[in-house]
């Protein structure tokens, strides 16, 4: 009885061992591509680049990808030029003009705060942003105009800063009011920019 039992099951595993092998296709599957589907021949760096070169003389690097708000900041020879991606971040949208200019904040230090700002509404339906460069020693900015908001950062080189927000709304309340801390938390900047 055992050895018919054995039988059986030798006899079940010889075929499932054939099912299978017959079962298992003769050549790799190549994946089917759509004709309608295309590879973009530019990187969305390198086209981002390629329109701000367009816009503004050159393109030195990329500072940023922020994938929640659609936006790239890019430096140019004269400053950083935040630029806007469609939803899915493949694809350039549009250039935000008013460019923080590296020249004009410069020249500008003794008459100013350690910040400065933009605001640009109605970028698109539904998206403003504000944005700005500030110094190393605005260590904490709080735009109080917005609900109190803290501003994303990133940096740029010494002593300079880009700080940005985007609101998913077409106004931003202008004008924008901010509160700058240093440090050690003492208030360098209360008011109106």
């Amino acid at each position: 009885m055992s050895k018919k039992i054995i039988l059986a099951a030798l006899s079940i595993c010889l075929l499932i061992v054939f099912y299978l092998f017959a079962s298992r296709p003769i050549s790799p599957v190549k994946p089917t591509i759509p004709a309608s589907s295309s590879i973009p021949a530019l990187s969305l760096e390198e086209r981002v680049c390629e329109e701000v070169s367009v816009k503004f003389g050159d393109c030195k690097k990329i500072h940023l990808f922020d994938a929640n708000s659609k936006l790239v900041f890019a430096e140019s020879s004269s400053g950083i030029i935040p630029v806007l991606t469609n939803e899915d971040f493949t694809e350039f949208k549009k250039i935000i003009n008013s460019t923080l200019d590296f020249q004009e904040f410069k020249e500008e230090k003794g008459d100013r705060v350690p910040i400065d700002w933009r605001a640009k509404n109605n970028v698109q339906k539904d998206f403003s942003v504000i944005y700005g460069f500030a110094e190393d020693e605005a260590k904490t900015i709080v735009i109080n105009s917005e609900g109190n908001i803290q501003p994303n950062k990133f940096f740029v080189r010494e002593n300079l800063w880009v700080w940005y927000v985007t609101f998913q709304k077409d106004k931003v309340k202008l004008p924008v009011e901010v509160t700058v801390y240093g440090a050690e938390g003492q208030m360098i900047y209360g008011g109106k920019d």
